[in-house]
């Protein structure tokens, strides 16, 4: 929806394809959802002196169930220490009601990450 140098506002609409048996909303769609709101927001506030950032921690909270809807997600940049990012994000339904949080620790990166095979 949005993108600054403050913050990232993104929406998901919840589909029936992506929930669980039990008709609730996927946990790891959610959280694949805001981990994409706070890369997008890392990635745009990230020096030039920087190729990328990848997620180092995530620590994330589902305090609602979700069957439906537009989630609304909020994502910030809560602090920084050289090159570890300490970004947050908040999850709301339709009715305002936050459903999820997510705290997660980005590292930039001066070179792309290559896996030896």
């Amino acid at each position: 929806i949005s993108i600054s140098q403050q913050e990232c506002i993104y929406e998901y609409d919840a589909k029936a394809e992506h929930c669980n048996p039990n008709g609730i909303l996927h946990g790891g769609a959610l959280y694949s959802v805001m981990d994409s709101s706070q890369g997008a927001l890392v990635h745009f506030i990230l020096e030039d002196t920087y190729v990328a950032a990848a997620t180092g921690t995530a620590t994330i909270r589902y305090l609602a169930p979700i069957r439906s809807g537009t989630l609304r997600i909020r994502t910030w940049l809560k602090g920084r220490e050289r090159r570890k990012l300490y970004v947050n994000s908040t999850a709301t339904n339709d009715a305002g009601v936050t459903v999820a949080e997510l705290e997660e620790v980005w590292v930039a990166l001066h070179q792309p990450h290559r896996i030896n095979r």
